[in-house]
């Protein structure tokens, strides 16, 4: 475990296994690297190098003066830069699709690949109204329901009422959390959808049928926006792939990394 200073922030990661590709595990919404370094780790770090990190203001990271989504890829260009990481595979589940996306629209010279999980680059009007609501929920509380009911974003979703009663935001991570939440709720207005076009390298897009966070569809535009992607739906898994249907996840990696010589194949 390490640390280094990216220009206005002190960011926390690990850095474990050796060889190519380089793989960086970019987390969801308010989240950190703690889970996938507890759970996961050992089994990528045998297999290729991999990197997890905290993003600014999260986890064992500081605090920052200002948060937006290309200051978040921004951090993740500087640990490459930190590492001697000229190129890598970068890996986001949910909020970390967008750090992803981000990155490779504005780095695309240091992207290898992209294995996107339960994400999107856009939100529908419901979705955005949630995502919102999240963050002023962990902003000032329950208070932030005073103005109803919001409606799902599609059939079956776990409105933000629903998952704001079970999630708690630590005072020190609050301001990125909600950084996190608007940035979400902004790609309504502003998606990243109309720029995929531009980032060539192969991409795998993975979804669980039964993702009551973000839904399918997004991921299934992503799929359709970027030009080299191959998307695969796990009808029986849930929000977060790699976590929800692990063996599953981890054979669609392998494979797709090897399709691309990347990895040697099995």
């Amino acid at each position: 475990m390490s640390d280094f200073n990216s220009g206005d922030v002190r960011i926390h990661y690990v850095d474990a296994g050796s060889g190519t590709p380089a793989l960086v595990y970019c987390h969801g919404l308010g989240d950190s690297g703690e889970r996938f370094e507890r759970d996961d780790l050992d089994w990528y770090a045998q297999r290729f190098r991999t990197v997890s990190w905290d993003q600014r203001g999260l986890g064992r990271s500081g605090p920052a003066p200002r948060y937006s989504l290309p200051l978040y890829a921004a951090d993740l260009v500087a640990l490459l830069d930190h590492l001697a990481i000229e190129r890598a595979v970068i890996f986001g589940v949910s909020w970390g699709v967008l750090v992803a996306l981000r990155f490779a629209l504005d780095a695309p010279q240091r992207c290898l690949a992209l294995v996107l999980d339960s994400g999107s680059s856009e939100v529908n009007v419901a979705a955005a109204e949630n995502w919102y609501l999240q963050g002023e929920l962990a902003r000032i509380g329950p208070a932030a329901l005073a103005g109803g009911e919001l409606a799902p974003a599609f059939a079956g979703h776990r409105t933000a009422q629903q998952r704001g009663a079970l999630r708690e935001v630590r005072p020190e991570h609050r301001d990125s959390f909600v950084a996190q939440a608007r940035a979400i709720a902004g790609t309504r207005e502003h998606p990243l959808t109309p720029y995929l076009h531009m980032v060539t390298c192969p991409a795998l897009v993975v979804v669980g049928g039964k993702d009551d966070v973000a839904g399918a569809r997004g991921s299934i535009v992503l799929g359709r926006a970027l030009p080299n992607a191959r998307t695969e739906v796990l009808p029986e898994a849930g929000h977060g792939v790699f976590m929800t249907a692990r063996e599953p996840f981890r054979a669609l990696l392998l494979e797709f990394l090897a399709a691309h010589r990347l990895v040697a194949s099995a």
